[in-house]
């Protein structure tokens, strides 16, 4: 709350006529008539000067008060506001802060002033903070940041940092909000999507060994006995039976194939074997066929084998991103890139289909975004970067981009 400057200035002849006007009230009034106008004249200008000294006291120990009260105010909402609030200097210098922010950090305030900022901030982002304290005082605007604290025991506090620079240009004024709880809680759901994938990821595996296992084998001799069943008895029995025979054999054969596909498609031998542009190949060969639609892959070669963990995430990202193609895309051109450039891998599925804006967008068509989530979610697990580029009647890119080694 500010003073009102114009209600505390009095203006000299309204106050001269209010002494006066006050002094005939109160003088007595014998004090009016001397003999020797000049003494009368002095004693009454200094009988005024002295009302007017008393005024203008009772108007400053008012002006004072509000003054008082005011910055009462201030006090109380600067220390116990909900954000921790920093003054810096140009160079980081710490000038001054609120209770909330010393809570904040778990340091005594009498110990941060006159220290440097950056002496909070954990190596990983001290970086990042000159940066963000050198746009600060450069550019008039908000400028926003998220950043690490160390505290006392080894312990570190996540925060987001707002400033912007003071009028004179010289200080600036920082807010921090403790992003900790929130931090926390995007780890455990990263977490519990890792687990996921990964339960995922060992129930295809699971799968595919049943069937290879089980149902594969069993198949596979069920058909042998029906052909030795046949070879046996086709010259003793009826024509109408032995054909019967034959369909069975016929249907059992199907019945494997279609099992084989499933194994192959809930773990493709070939990414385990070969690799992850291998896989690509023989996926996109096969996609072709079913869906008719010319897929280009322009990749590095010879291509690098990367850790089960980035080729199982690509690789089932690319088939998201083809099936997403199918369902939305309206169009019968993809292109697969995939490079390495300075111990980076870059990948990406391009489509010059309808598109849409990715703004407005769940990110799927259908509603449920689960499909996008789910992609975002493997190349984040694996240390990438998920990005999905589309504009209406111009198609879409899904990019990965993501670390050759893990660090």
């Amino acid at each position: 709350m500010g003073i009102d400057k114009d209600k505390n200035i009095v203006d000299p002849v309204e106050l001269r006529n209010r002494a006066e006007n006050q002094l005939l009230t109160n003088a007595p009034e014998v004090g009016l008539y001397r003999t020797d106008s000049e003494m009368h004249r002095l004693i009454h200008e200094l009988e005024v000067h002295q009302v007017e000294l008393e005024m203008m006291n009772v108007e400053l120990r008012q002006s004072r008060d509000d003054a008082e009260m005011s910055l009462e105010k201030y006090t109380d909402l600067y220390e116990f506001a909900p954000v921790g609030y920093f003054t810096l200097d140009s160079k980081g210098i710490i000038n001054a802060v609120n209770l909330r922010a010393a809570s904040v950090v778990g340091v005594a305030r009498s110990r941060l002033l006159g220290q440097r900022f950056s002496l909070l901030v954990t190596d990983e982002y001290r970086s990042i903070f000159a940066d963000f304290l050198h746009a600060v005082f450069t550019h008039p605007d908000k400028s926003t940041c998220e950043a690490a604290l160390q505290i006392k025991g080894n312990n570190r506090v996540y925060v987001l940092i707002e400033a912007m620079p003071s009028v004179s240009g010289q200080l600036c004024g920082l807010t921090l909000v403790d992003l900790t709880e929130r931090r926390l809680a995007e780890n455990d759901l990263k977490n519990y999507a890792r687990r996921l994938i990964e339960m995922e990821e060992d129930l295809r595996i699971r799968l595919a060994t049943e069937l290879h296992d089980e149902i594969a084998r069993d198949l596979t001799v069920l058909g042998m006995n029906i052909a030795i069943i046949n070879d046996g008895v086709k010259d003793v029995v009826p024509k109408k039976l032995t054909a019967r025979i034959k369909d069975s054999g016929k249907l059992i054969k199907g019945i494997t194939k279609i099992v084989r596909n499933i194994m192959v498609g809930l773990r493709p031998p070939v990414l385990n074997d070969l690799g992850l542009l291998a896989a690509l190949r023989w996926h996109t060969a096969l996609f072709i066929k079913r869906n008719g639609i010319k897929i280009t892959i322009q990749a590095d070669e010879p291509f690098p084998r990367l850790t089960i963990e980035k080729e199982t995430a690509l690789f089932r990202i690319s088939q998201e991103a083809l099936m997403n193609v199918v369902k939305h895309a309206a169009t019968q051109n993809v292109t697969i890139k995939l490079r390495i450039t300075d111990g980076i891998v870059c990948f990406a599925v391009s489509d010059d289909g309808n598109g849409f804006l990715p703004a407005s967008s769940s990110y799927n068509l259908t509603g449920s975004g689960w499909g996008m989530t789910i992609m975002r979610e493997r190349a984040e697990l694996n240390g990438g970067n998920f990005h999905v580029d589309s504009t209406p009647g111009k198609g879409t890119t899904v990019s990965v981009v993501m670390p050759l080694k893990d660090i």
